[in-house]
């Protein structure tokens, strides 16, 4: 049955309400974090009752593997009691993993505009290194505890220049394959060595002397072998916490969430297609996703076990009623009738909004890197004519693309986003897409996408402040 105007306006406003409350629910966790594990915040980054000592690592690939290996460094600054020195930020397109020392080279003399024609800078053509905590919140993580500062630079001499430290000051990790070293809390942790070549155990590291330990590669979320339940408690609080804080994406999200209806009143989709991997698996990977969102009922999160055992298994779903016939046949109409614009069609699917839908009429947004996917996935919409993307809201593409540079009153975060003003902008994008899908009731991923799992993690995020009692 569908509802009237006014019901309609009076729910976006509740959603436009209810995310606004959120943005200020979201600002106060660190401090709610803290009374609910007693933990005491820092006063400042730096150790000051024994001699200061520090680890850093090298950072490569996309940005959601870079998040990867942040996560794993802080956890290892927290259990040795270093301090973590940050290395800038690649927000543009991933550069490859390379053995040390050819990746401190690259990240040192790469971005430099005279190393463009050298082939062993290839992949640097699109390189755009920026603060950490201008594109990540690390406020969780101070707040239990973990000290960090940010790297000025990738010189080899940094060291030396900023510290002072000669090289028997410094402790290299050598990284000489993609899969070196796993890393083990404790000595009689006995958890398989997977695809990594040689076991280092943090007991060893907690011995070492030098003012630094360099690791190469962070990155692999089974990079860290934990067993010790508060360093297994860190790693999910960190991968839950440590979250994409740019304002220009927290604020293009909160834009787009009231027209659809509002948090948790559609199911959350990331469809990863284009490159690589998951270009070869697209097929399979559609598939997945349409037996997925044919069930009649869909569990918060949606594990890849859960997932690929739909494929095995038949599936099955109630009939169509004749009314739900009917609806699904006008929202197809009033899509046609408006191509130039999704907004009709929107309109109607947040009408019709209901768990009691038949799992065809289901509200969907799906963060997606496929190009023009009402015509490349055009079936999928036949299916389920109630999805949308981004793509579905040039408004807020446009908004971004022109957007100045959103302050936030730290002097040097400003002074950093004053610097790159909109060349960043494009690069923004995916991230509002992310921000957006976890707000969903349900969150469907890409199998082996560490996009969909950030993603997932967020959306683990924003069910505990929902579902929260006092």
């Amino acid at each position: 049955m569908l509802r009237s105007p006014k019901f309609v306006w009076a729910t976006c406003l509740a959603a436009l309400i209810l995310t606004t409350s959120l943005v200020f629910y979201t600002s106060t966790q660190s401090m709610s974090i803290q009374l609910r594990f007693s933990i005491t915040p820092t006063t400042s980054n730096v150790a000051t009752d024994k001699e200061e000592k520090f680890i850093t690592f090298l950072p490569h690939s996309g940005l959601h593997n870079q998040r990867i290996g942040l996560i794993n460094a802080m956890i290892l600054a927290k259990t040795l009691d270093r301090t973590l020195i940050l290395p800038a930020i690649n927000v543009g397109d991933a550069i490859s993993w390379k053995p040390t020392p050819m990746s401190e080279f690259r990240l040192s003399e790469c971005p430099s505009i005279k190393q463009r024609s050298n082939p062993k800078c290839r992949d640097f053509k699109k390189y755009v290194p920026i603060s950490v905590e201008t594109i990540f919140d690390l406020s969780a993580a101070h707040s239990v505890g973990i000290r960090t500062v940010q790297r000025l630079n990738m010189s080899p001499s940094y060291y030396n220049e900023v510290y002072g430290w000669k090289e028997q000051d410094i402790y290299r990790i050598d990284d000489n394959d993609r899969y070196s070293y796993r890393i083990y809390d404790t000595p009689d942790n006995q958890d398989s060595i997977r695809t990594f070549r040689y076991r280092i155990n943090m007991d060893d590291l907690q011995q070492r002397d030098e003012k630094i330990i360099v690791f190469g590669s962070l990155h692999y979320t089974l990079r860290l072998a934990m067993q010790d339940p508060k360093m297994v408690w860190l790693a999910k609080f960190l991968r839950e916490e440590t979250s994409i804080s740019h304002p220009t994406v927290i604020k293009q999200a909160l834009s787009v969430l009231p027209l659809l209806g509002g948090p948790e009143k559609f199911v959350g989709v990331h469809l990863r297609q284009g490159d690589g991997f998951f270009k070869k698996l697209m097929d399979e990977t559609l598939n997945t996703l349409r037996a997925t969102l044919e069930q009649s009922t869909l569990k918060p999160e949606l594990s890849t076990m859960d997932q690929q055992q739909l494929m095995a298994a038949s599936v099955m779903t109630r009939p169509l009623s004749s009314d739900e016939e009917d609806m699904i046949d006008m929202l197809k109409e009033v899509g046609e009738s408006s191509p130039e614009t999704v907004i009709p069609l929107l309109n109607k699917c947040v009408q019709l909004h209901s768990e009691d839908n038949h799992p065809r009429l289901r509200l969907i947004f799906m963060a997606t890197d496929t190009r023009q996917p009402r015509t490349t996935l055009k079936e999928l919409y036949d299916e389920f004519p109630c999805i949308f993307t981004l793509s579905d809201f040039p408004g807020v593409i446009e908004s971004t693309l022109t957007m100045g540079p959103m302050l936030t009153g730290d002097k040097d975060l400003d002074e950093e986003a004053t610097r790159l003003g909109s060349s960043i902008a494009s690069l923004l994008i995916p991230m509002i897409d992310a921000e957006i899908a976890s707000h969903g009731s349900s969150f469907i991923g890409t199998r082996k996408s560490t996009f969909s799992q950030y993603i997932n993690h967020r959306f683990n995020r924003f069910q505990t402040l929902y579902h929260t009692t006092t």
